[in-house]
């Protein structure tokens, strides 16, 4: 008895976290407006009924679908390295490369954070608040602290921790999101290892103290 209940709640799970994989593709793509339960079931390869099972409303799936983003980007998070582990120069710069490293890879393995981001930051009401409030009020907070750590460590240059990391955020995501664009005009793909490690070398380099 206790291991069909057992199956059952893995089953459970396992049909919710396909529709939530499937709920962040589409309100990336699409936006909150045009996406639609029955979008989102057919990317998911599953009933329209069943999606509403287990997700009363649109709006409840996505802040569910966005959570769950944002716990893939906590977990990333968990596993960095952090300046106060280690004590040479040259091991705390490597951290602060690895930091960078690890944003612009999470944000070309999540196109979805991106979009989803851009989207709802360009449409102010209640689901821009309910972000804010729940995620990226939170972000902001610790990527600030983030920023004045690493210029206590003289690691970056002084001035607003809030403007260094708009600056850090911005050119460690943009160059993804015009990378179709450069790679047909220019024939140079943004999103490539070599362009990757240029982009946080030449980023690393420009806030040199």
């Amino acid at each position: 008895m206790t291991n069909s209940i057992n199956r059952r709640a893995q089953r459970r799970e396992e049909t919710r976290e396909k529709i939530l994989t499937a709920a962040v593709r589409v309100f990336a793509e699409l936006g909150f407006e045009a996406a639609s339960m029955g979008s989102i079931a057919n990317r998911a390869g599953l009933k329209k009924a069943l999606v509403q099972y287990h997700f009363e409303t649109k709006l409840n799936l996505w802040q569910e679908a966005v959570n769950f983003l944002w716990e893939e980007l906590h977990s990333l998070e968990n596993r960095l390295p952090r300046l106060a582990e280690v004590s040479t120069r040259d091991e705390e710069r490597e951290i602060l490369r690895q930091v960078f490293r690890a944003i612009i890879d999470f944000a070309r393995s999540h196109p979805d954070w991106v979009g989803i981001m851009f989207r709802e930051a360009s449409t102010p009401g209640p689901r821009l608040d309910w972000l804010v409030e729940n995620h990226l009020k939170k972000d902001i907070e610790e990527g600030s602290a983030f920023i004045a750590l690493a210029q206590s460590h003289g690691l970056l240059p002084q001035g607003s921790p809030l403007h260094i990391l708009n600056i850090i955020s911005g050119a460690l995501t943009y160059p993804l999101l015009v990378s179709p664009l450069t790679k047909r005009a220019a024939g140079i793909s943004m999103a490539s290892e070599e362009s990757l490690d240029a982009t946080v070398d030449i980023l690393l380099n420009m806030l040199k103290p």
